[in-house]
């Protein structure tokens, strides 16, 4: 079913650079884990711009992990909730999860699965589309709520976030927020309401919550 839903996808779907992303990641980052890595042009990207040695990634969809090959060193295609993840324990300075985690089943048991191949003082960046987002809103307040073809109804997101949400996971998985920002609308009507709402319902501007963060530190250490 789910390998159904995806080919429907367009290949700009897979192939895109996430710029938002790639800035997040510090220069100097040796070893990266790109889930849900597409046709891998935003890890090879990352490879340059931060000058890594080693850029993995995981996909599912097998023409565009076919595709991610000739861009990465190293390509698994399958779904992260189900496959192994045959690394030497704590082995990534960083691990993207850019639009992932609203696709899986059951995202906190992979956000536990990933902690156990990231490094102590590693970082993972994750990019969550954001349910509050007025569009949305508007659809479920007027009974309008209809899957499509992609953005934050997308009929392939299995789960939808707020900040709240993606805060409380994130604690219960072990891990911790050291950095937010966002993607959102940005245009005068939207100053406006914000100026005069006294930034309110700025939620309601933001498509998508960008994280990244760190494992809990143990104990006293």
């Amino acid at each position: 079913m789910t390998k159904n839903l995806y080919s429907d996808k367009t290949n700009s779907y897979f192939s895109l650079i996430r710029s938002d992303i790639i800035k997040l990641v510090p220069l100097g980052t040796k070893r990266i884990l790109d889930v849900g890595c597409g046709s891998g042009l935003t890890g090879k990207k990352i490879k340059t711009s931060a000058g890594a040695d080693f850029v993995a990634g995981i996909e599912l969809n097998e023409e565009a992990a076919n595709s991610a090959k000739s861009n990465l060193d190293l390509v698994i295609c399958g779904d992260i909730e189900t496959i192994d993840l045959d690394f030497k324990d704590k082995s990534f300075d960083c691990i993207i999860c850019a639009d992932v985690l609203e696709h899986l089943k059951d995202p906190w048991q992979v956000l536990v699965k990933l902690s156990e191949v990231l490094k102590a003082d590693g970082i993972l960046i994750a990019s969550i589309p954001n349910i509050r987002y007025i569009k949305p809103l508007i659809k479920i307040i007027l009974d309008k709520f209809e899957y499509e073809t992609e953005g934050i109804l997308d009929r392939t997101h299995l789960r939808f976030f707020t900040f709240h949400t993606i805060y409380k996971m994130f604690d219960e998985c072990g891990f911790t927020i050291v950095k937010k920002t966002s993607n959102r609308i940005k245009n005068k009507t939207v100053r406006a309401i914000n100026t005069l709402t006294l930034f309110l319902f700025k939620d309601f501007f933001i498509t998508q919550h960008i994280i990244v963060a760190k494992k809990k530190k143990k104990g006293w250490l």
